[in-house]
């Protein structure tokens, strides 16, 4: 993968030793290490790599790479010191990817769906080429590089989630990863804790258009308007997606069922159009399978093959998971929440419950970083219960309580629960067959708990 010469190229860093060693992978985890990587110390608030660097050698690490003098370590142990381990693990996975030199390397970003989006591009693109994806949601300044790190000498396209908690993060993160095209899917109320407004939350996420040429593309939400008025910022060719004829990629006659959606495809300036089956729920799924069949149809991937690799698609867990506990069917889409998610699980809640029957029961926790809309954002919500037929409504955190009094006055049957203990403890005395439970909530609430402590008991 690298010799030594090119990992103190790649990151300025120094060491005493004067071995040859060509390291056969990069890791910053040593409990997986393997034989003949390089084991790279990162430090957190909780965590100090360079605790483990014995353990890495011990276990067949050719190296460690540090920031500061660590004892105990042998003798005959190559050590490369730099002044930042997190940087030089960033400029190894740069100068990784920049080896490629016929990688094409695929960025996406959005409030919502971006990690969805990614596995459907993934999808649609390994119709024809070798694939690398971001996993999960390794979206940040250290699970980007590991994204880099995964890519093979036979990989054809990288297909790479970036999300951001301010402005300057996603330009940082393009400048690892060199995207060829960019994806946006939409500019929501996420993060508003943090940036104050939505004109600053499409300010940060239009930086993964800013720099792209002429000869790349840029994938937009046209029915979007903060994601639109980024073709202004980009000199890219811009491709955009939607629901109207205005788009160069568009859904017509879409149904949405409780088995997943349905709409026909037109790719305007390639003159196709197919009939999309999707198994997967919602509105915002067609828009998510249309940002994917926008960026495999610019990478000349037939629409009839990408209409066959969209019927068998799987995403990443936890979004909009269905899962069957006798009688009771369970929304698992518990991995994050914003206003816009909210809104998209409770009209599958609706669809579900309309070809079912059966009770909707909702289990909805805080959505965090939404700063002062908060309070509206979270009342919003309850009335969104009420308007899409929530029979029961469980809420908890102290956000929720606002959600929880405004479906109550919208005449739904609410428990307002302190806590998560509280909520099961509801819910378990409420079950009965033929219900749908929505759990959904931003992660750190772990809405999805409900599922071992309630649910397979």
């Amino acid at each position: 993968m690298f010799d030594l010469q090119e990992i103190l190229a790649a990151t300025g860093g120094s060491c005493r030793s004067l071995q040859k060693v060509e390291f056969t992978g990069i890791n910053t985890d040593s409990r997986t290490i393997k034989s003949g990587e390089l084991f790279v110390a990162l430090s957190g608030e909780n965590f100090d790599g360079h605790n483990y660097c014995a353990k890495a050698l011990a276990l067949g690490a050719a190296g460690v790479l540090v920031s500061h003098a660590v004892e105990g370590l042998p003798q005959d142990a190559v050590v490369i010191k730099t002044d930042d381990t997190l940087k030089a693990y960033q400029l190894i996975a740069k100068a990784w990817r920049d080896k490629q030199k016929n990688l094409k390397v695929v960025a996406v970003t959005g409030s919502n769906g971006k990690t969805s989006t990614k596995d459907l591009i993934a999808a649609c693109l390994a119709c024809k080429y070798n694939v690398v994806k971001t996993e999960a949601n390794f979206n940040n300044e250290i699970g980007l590089p590991k994204t880099l790190l995964n890519i093979k000498n036979d990989t054809e396209i990288a297909v790479v989630e970036m999300g951001m908690r301010g402005l300057g993060q996603i330009r940082a993160l393009c400048k690892l990863a060199s995207p060829d095209a960019a994806v946006v899917t939409n500019v929501g109320e996420t993060h508003m804790e943090l940036l104050g407004s939505m004109e600053n939350i499409a300010r940060a996420k239009s930086e993964i258009v800013e720099n792209l040429t002429a000869q790349q593309f840029a994938v937009l939400n046209n029915d979007d308007a903060f994601v639109r008025r980024m073709a202004d910022k980009t000199a890219a060719k811009v491709i955009s997606y939607g629901c109207t004829e205005e788009a160069g990629v568009y859904a017509q006659n879409i149904k949405l069922t409780a088995e997943g959606s349905e709409f026909d495809c037109v790719c305007a300036a390639a003159g196709e159009k197919e009939h999309i089956v999707l198994p997967l729920l919602g509105e915002h799924n067609v828009y998510n399978a249309l940002a994917a069949i926008a960026v495999a149809a610019a990478f000349n991937v037939p629409l009839v093959q990408i209409k066959n690799a969209l019927k068998d698609v799987r995403l990443t867990g936890k979004r909009q998971e269905f899962m069957q506990f006798g009688s009771v069917t369970v929304i698992n889409d518990a991995y994050n929440a914003s206003p816009a998610s909210m809104a998209s699980a409770l009209k599958t809640l609706h669809a579900v419950k309309d070809a079912k029957g059966g009770r909707a029961v909702a289990v909805l926790a805080d959505m965090l970083e939404l700063g002062a809309l908060s309070v509206q954002a979270h009342k919003e919500v309850g009335e969104m219960a009420a308007a899409e037929g929530v029979d029961v409504l469980i809420t908890y955190g102290t956000e929720a309580i606002h959600t929880g009094r405004a479906a109550q006055e919208k005449g739904v049957k609410t428990f307002i629960c302190h806590d998560r203990a509280e909520a099961a403890k509801i819910l378990s005395g409420i079950l009965r067959n033929d219900d749908i439970i929505l759990l959904k909530g931003s992660h750190s609430m772990q809405v999805d708990g409900l599922i071992d402590l309630v649910l397979k008991k």
